[in-house]
């Protein structure tokens, strides 16, 4: 299992449902997040629990992890070691052309889709530009 020990964590809204362990970006509302959806998107981190359109007519928000090693769900196989890009579901992929680097995987290997790594976050990343 992936581990997790983050400097720097904070709570937002969230404008859509979103699902943990998955990258967001801010919204043009103050202190608003809703999920990543396309690689080249500028990340501000990965949120800590899930939040369904049910938990939002309550007012629970989404705890963002910004710095430190984070769990972050795999979209494939991705090694120790590997830059860590995005998939454009918010799953963590291998870093390439086109896809926004986001952190470095420094523990807990994933073998395929759906298991959990650990990224050394380095958000908002940069936008690869070769492989």
């Amino acid at each position: 299992m992936a581990d997790s020990a983050f400097v720097l964590a904070r709570g937002y809204d969230a404008a859509a449902a979103v699902t943990k362990h998955r990258a967001v970006k801010l919204t043009t509302a103050e202190n608003t997040v809703t999920p990543v959806t396309a690689a080249s998107d500028v990340v501000a981190g990965i949120a800590e629990f899930d939040c369904t359109a049910a938990d939002m007519l309550k007012g629970k928000g989404v705890n963002v992890q910004h710095m430190g090693i984070a769990q972050v769900e795999a979209s494939a196989a991705i090694v120790v070691g590997a830059l860590v890009g995005l998939a454009s579901d918010g799953r963590a992929a291998a870093a390439g052309a086109g896809v926004r680097t986001i952190g470095l995987c420094v523990g807990n290997p994933a073998g395929g889709a759906g298991e959990r790594i650990s990224v050394l976050l380095m958000v908002p990343g940069v936008l690869g530009v070769g492989v």
